[in-house]
């Protein structure tokens, strides 16, 4: 049997140029791959680092506005134990919920301490809060205590406090102003730019420019 002879194979040499040709074509061919990778890196970081919007909850703005007036009116407090603290009254009153106020006008006070001292109180116009534990009275403000007679007793000196400010706290029963005030006890009288007083503890503060009247008793001849 006669067997052909192969035909020799022709190999084809490349020349450096056909051979660069040939690499940049190779790595061409795997970027799309390469982007789709990137895209979906990028995809994922995106998705972890951005912030989740929440809907915002929209509160309407408060404005300082009347909900509710009042007139010829009268508000009480009281103590824990029951008993009557003290009463406001008062021609007309506006409420405003944004400060949870009472703005009242003519307003008339009423107020008896732990000695059961009367306390009184007059102004133009007045706010209190909302529970009444502080009343600040405003224009020709007047706060007058009237002692109690007590048996056996000289009869106390009433204590009178005149300000175009007095800001007397209920509870605690104290008054306190800033502007000019005038204090009188029996016939003395004291005035200052500004003052502190507590009836609990019996301790007056007077602050600036103080001046007093005091009078001398007049010795038995």
């Amino acid at each position: 049997m006669n067997l052909s002879k192969p035909e020799p194979i022709a190999v084809r040499v490349l020349s450096p140029w056909q051979k660069a040709r040939h690499l940049i074509d190779n790595v061409l061919a795997y970027v799309p791959v390469l982007l789709m990778g990137i895209l979906a890196m990028l995809s994922y970081w995106l998705v972890k680092n951005t912030p989740v919007i929440q809907d915002e909850v929209l509160t309407p703005a408060t404005r300082h506005e009347v909900d509710y007036f009042l007139k010829n009116f009268s508000v009480k407090t009281y103590h824990g134990d029951g008993h009557l603290q003290s009463v406001i009254f008062g021609e007309q009153a506006n409420h405003f919920e944004d400060t949870q106020t009472l703005e009242i006008q003519k307003p008339r006070l009423q107020s008896v301490d732990k000695e059961n001292n009367l306390i009184r109180a007059t102004a133009n116009h007045a706010i209190t809060n909302v529970d009444g534990s502080e009343l600040e009275l405003i224009g020709d403000a007047v706060v007058i205590k009237n002692a109690i007679v007590k048996a056996g007793l000289p009869k106390p000196q009433d204590l009178e406090l005149r300000s175009e400010f007095l800001d007397f706290m209920i509870d605690l029963d104290q008054v306190k102003t800033t502007q000019s005030v005038v204090l009188k006890k029996g016939k003395d009288t004291f005035s200052a730019q500004g003052m502190e007083y507590d009836n609990t503890t019996q301790i007056l503060k007077l602050r600036g420019k103080v001046k007093g009247y005091i009078e001398t008793k007049k010795k038995a001849s």
